[in-house]
């Protein structure tokens, strides 16, 4: 089968290509490079594998390798709460306008399959204590978060049959990946825990699930195997047990890496605070994540200790 993944070699995407590659697919992978390609580096004499630079706004640049037999998993977007809020303008071309020209590709193609990456941020804020279904209200907070719901609403209502498409909600990433990331939660904290010594948390009991970036690359797998049981199905992805307040992780850090300072601020700009289901996924597809958030913790404890990476500051690790 081939496959063209949008935003190839981004934090999740060039792991992905790497997962789908070791399965056979023929991969086709697109990014207009704003973090470097550096991620990519490893696939470039894979016989399976093709970059185009470019912007998936620009659809003219790859419809000619999309035929009725590709699949296409969307994941170009610009992510993230600060990343949407510095530069709101491309957010809504990327996160929208680009995604739309992207979808209006696919049905005109008549493509396979269509996976559209989504977010647990969709749920926003949510009261009580039972964790969300993706049958629940959403209430996103960011214009990251707005965008996410607007293209699920998109597919759902004005796509609806025209194309088998499914809907992937992720929890919060973290984990290493050829284009490793320093402002996701669990990466940022145990990064700081070590190099600084400190770490100053808002919101310390706001709850979030995480899943390790793998384990999302193996979701995806998942439902291009399985696309007669997933057509236009939405599903969160992660695993119910992994669902953490920020300090919950810390006290995971302090396990492995040893004590360190840790300022508790009660006040702050992201207002997050959800707990998430992930039943649907396990008992439709028997999706079970492999690894965890303590899993996570050691593999960025492994990278800074061996001096794999040195330089945190470098803008190339951070999405804003």
């Amino acid at each position: 089968m081939k496959v063209l993944v949008t935003g190839a070699a981004g934090y999740i995407g060039s792991t992905l290509c790497r997962i789908l590659l070791s399965e056979g697919y023929e991969v086709i992978g697109i990014d207009k490079l704003l973090f470097g390609g550096e991620s990519l580096l490893g696939l470039l004499q894979h016989n399976n594998f093709r970059f185009i630079k470019g912007d998936t706004y620009n659809t003219s640049t790859y419809e000619d390798l999309i035929n009725s037999k590709t699949s296409i998993v969307h994941l170009a977007a610009v992510v993230g709460e600060p990343a949407s809020r510095k530069i709101p303008e491309e957010t809504i071309k990327t996160n929208l306008e680009a995604t739309k020209k992207v979808i209006s590709l696919a049905v005109k193609k008549k493509i396979k399959k269509f996976v559209f990456v989504s977010t647990c941020s969709n749920y926003g804020k949510c009261i009580g204590e039972k964790p969300a279904t993706e049958e629940f209200e959403l209430n996103p907070l960011s214009l990251y978060a707005k965008t996410k719901v607007q293209i699920e609403n998109y597919l759902a209502n004005d796509i609806k049959d025209k194309l088998n498409w499914t809907i992937l909600r992720l929890a919060t990433v973290y984990g290493i990946s050829p284009r490793l990331r320093f402002d996701l939660t669990v990466n940022d904290f145990t990064m700081h825990a070590i190099v600084d010594k400190k770490l100053v948390i808002f919101l310390p009991r706001s709850n979030r699930p995480y899943v390790h970036v793998v384990d999302v690359a193996e979701a995806v797998d998942l439902v291009l195997k399985n696309m007669n049981l997933t057509v236009q199905e939405i599903f969160n992805v992660g695993d119910t047990k992994e669902n953490y307040r920020k300090i919950d992780i810390v006290n995971k850090i302090k396990k492995i890496v040893g004590d360190f300072d840790v300022e508790f601020v009660k006040k702050g700009e992201d207002l997050r605070d959800y707990k998430v289901s992930f039943e649907k996924i396990k008992r439709k597809l028997n999706y079970k994540t492999i690894r965890t958030v303590s899993n996570g913790i050691k593999e960025i404890v492994f990278v800074v200790k061996n001096e794999i990476i040195t330089d945190f500051d470098d803008k190339k690790y951070y999405n804003a």
